[in-house]
C-alpha cells in the first residue's frame, strides 16, 4: 500500500488506461488489531481554503477568541481567506474546514501569511507549498521562519493593526 499527500507533486492530466481487476482476499480477522467504527464528513463550509490564492492563516499567538475581529479585519482589508492551525480548531474559535496542516488542508495560495504560528511540523506539511510565506512572531527561533520568505519578529499585536491600516482597513477595538 502507498500512501501520498495531496498537492505533494503537481496534478497529473488525462487518465490512465491501466487494467483493474476485483479478487477475494484471504484475511485472517483475527491479525486485525483495528477496527473502524463508523465514517464521519467533516462540513465542506462557507469556503475551501485549498483553494485560496491568498490566506491569513492564524495561530495560538492569538491568545484568544476575542482577538479573531482584528485578524478579520486583515483578512477584509487584503481579501484573503481565513484559515488556521490545529489549536485554533480544537479550541472551536474556527470550523475544521479552515484548518491547515497534516490532519487538516493542504494549500498552495500564492500568499500565507503566517501569523503566531511556530510552524510545527504537521502545519508545515500543509502550507510548505505557498509561493510566498510570510510570518510574524515574537519568537526569533520559531520554525517558521526557516520556510518563510519574509518574518516579521515582533507582537501581532502591533503588526497587524499596522498591516490593516497600510491596506486601507479599519482597525477594530480588541
Amino acid at each position: 500500500a502507498v500512501t501520498v499527500r495531496p498537492a505533494e507533486w503537481p496534478q497529473a492530466e488525462g487518465t490512465g488506461d491501466a487494467d483493474v481487476s476485483a479478487f477475494d482476499a484471504d484475511i485472517d480477522e483475527s491479525a486485525i488489531k483495528s477496527t473502524v467504527t463508523g465514517f464521519e464528513e467533516v462540513a465542506g463550509g462557507d469556503v475551501d481554503i485549498a483553494e485560496a490564492e491568498f490566506l491569513v492563516s492564524i495561530g495560538r499567538g492569538i491568545e484568544e477568541e476575542e482577538n479573531l475581529p482584528l485578524i478579520e479585519a486583515l483578512v477584509e482589508a487584503t481579501d484573503a481567506t481565513l484559515s488556521s492551525s490545529r489549536p485554533i480548531v480544537d479550541n472551536g474559535w474556527l470550523p475544521a474546514n479552515r484548518q491547515v496542516g497534516q490532519s487538516g488542508k493542504v494549500v498552495t495560495p500564492d500568499v500565507y501569511i503566517a501569523i503566531g504560528i511556530s510552524g510545527a511540523v504537521q502545519h508545515v506539511a500543509g502550507m510548505k507549498g505557498a509561493d510566498t510565506i510570510v510570518a510574524i512572531n515574537t519568537d526569533p527561533n520559531a520554525p517558521i521562519y526557516d520556510l518563510a520568505d519574509y518574518g516579521i519578529e515582533d507582537d501581532l499585536f502591533d503588526v497587524v493593526p499596522a498591516l490593516i491600516e497600510e491596506f486601507g482597513g479599519d482597525v477594530p477595538d480588541v
